[in-house]
């Protein structure tokens, strides 16, 4: 039995990625931030396929319209098939494989995705499919655990808008939206005037129009109607939690990696 990636299946999908080889480097401009190497290591993570695996899905003899197929065990495993077929047997073909089959179960439904294991899904992507969208992909993942972990407010609001505005655009709710990330995560909102409500009003306007989810209408109209009619904030605190449902925290993000990995060609 072979150790190539460890898969945990359990209420959220988990994946590990063992590196199959440096990724080429293309001559599109990139962006100037130092990508530390630890960001690429990736030993002590396992997978156990067994040659017999391995072999059958070398020469299983998949219909061509496979993507039509309704069980989605089964068209996971013509996906793979064709992967290893057309690829050969890398952990890059095995990893990509893995997530298609858990995108299927899944079957529409919000499913959490470590930063970590999107790193190393969008590395096997732009491995077996070297084009500009994967390149963005690749990059914008690693930016994305750079600016989740960094302890410097300029390099996080640096890397925070540079993700929005190839989102959205250069629009003015990018920069209302980065500001207000930027104050929530070093320091806090400290709401004490009429100047920082409205400042915080303004921020959840920006953030729903980033995101328009029902959850994020919710708390701007809950802290909206707070501040138009002179509530206390701490009962507009109390009623968010009463009255809004969270949706997921990533919605935007994963949907977003998600729409440009199941498109690489």
């Amino acid at each position: 039995m072979r150790d190539i990636l460890k898969c945990f299946l359990c209420l959220f999908v988990g994946l590990s990625f063992l590196s199959c080889g440096e990724i080429e480097e293309d001559t599109q401009p990139t962006l100037s931030v130092e990508l530390p190497d630890r960001y690429y290591d990736t030993s002590g993570l396992l997978y156990e396929i067994t040659d017999e695996q391995v072999e059958e899905l070398l020469n299983l003899d998949f219909p061509g319209d496979w993507y039509n197929e309704e069980d989605p065990e089964l068209r996971a495993k013509y996906y793979h098939a064709m992967l290893i077929q057309r690829f050969g047997d890398i952990p890059a073909v095995h990893i990509d494989a893995i997530f298609y089959r858990l995108s299927l179960l899944a079957d529409g439904k919000p499913t959490e995705v470590s930063i970590e294991d999107l790193i190393l899904h969008a590395k096997a992507r732009y491995l077996l499919w070297p084009n500009e969208s994967n390149r963005k992909v690749l990059e914008d993942t690693k930016k994305q655990k750079i600016w989740r972990e960094t302890d410097d407010p300029e390099l996080y609001a640096e890397l925070y808008t540079e993700t929005l505005i190839r989102w959205h655009g250069d629009i003015p709710e990018v920069h209302i939206v980065v500001a207000g990330e930027k104050k929530k995560k070093f320091g806090g909102w400290r709401i004490a005037t009429d100047a920082d409500k409205n400042e915080y009003v303004e921020y959840l306007r920006a953030k729903y129009v980033l995101q328009p989810t029902e959850y994020f209408l919710c708390i701007y109209n809950v802290f909206k109607e707070a501040r138009d009619n002179g509530t206390p904030w701490g009962v507009a605190i109390r009623k968010k939690k009463e009255t809004c449902v969270e949706g997921g925290l990533e919605e935007l993000l994963n949907a977003a990696l998600e729409d440009a990995e199941l498109n690489p060609e």
